[in-house]
């Protein structure tokens, strides 16, 4: 798109609903590693500098100079991948924070012997506020809400 002369928040909202819904369909169940998040937040803003037409570039002395992430993605009009998950994780939660099965995972016992893992249920998420979006009826959640 910026070669045919988008805008980066036009370009931003490309990806929003093209590549982003695609790289994070069904993160709300996610068990990230700390590692696979950097992946996916890397991949992010070096997509943001490509819509930006911002590059890192080598400096004389032979070291890097990076743009400015934070800038970058206010200019494209994103956010970082980390709220986008956790908007999709605070979604669902609205859904299945009443729900019995849901209270039976977040109960269950673990078996003796068994290795230690995190659950999707164990992830963050805002039960409360969950609860309270639940009570309030159904609403339109958008990515671009603040937290």
């Amino acid at each position: 798109m910026r070669a045919e002369n988008a805008s980066p928040r036009v370009c931003g909202v490309f990806y929003k609903a093209t590549v982003q819904s695609i790289l994070l369909f069904g993160s709300e169940t996610w068990n990230l590693s700390p590692v696979s998040l950097k992946s996916l937040e890397g991949f992010h803003i070096w997509a943001a500098w490509r819509m930006a037409g911002k590059r890192p570039k080598k400096l004389q002395d032979g070291t890097w100079s990076y743009p400015n992430s934070t800038a970058v993605l206010d200019e494209v009009g994103l956010k970082t991948i980390a709220h986008y998950i956790g908007v999709r994780r605070q979604h669902i939660a609205s859904y299945i924070v009443d729900k019995p099965i849901f209270q039976n995972c977040v109960d269950g016992v673990r078996k003796r012997g068994s290795s230690v893992r995190q659950f999707w249920w164990a992830q963050s998420m805002d039960l409360e506020e969950a609860r309270a979006a639940r009570i309030a009826g159904p609403a339109v959640v958008s990515d671009d809400e603040e937290d």
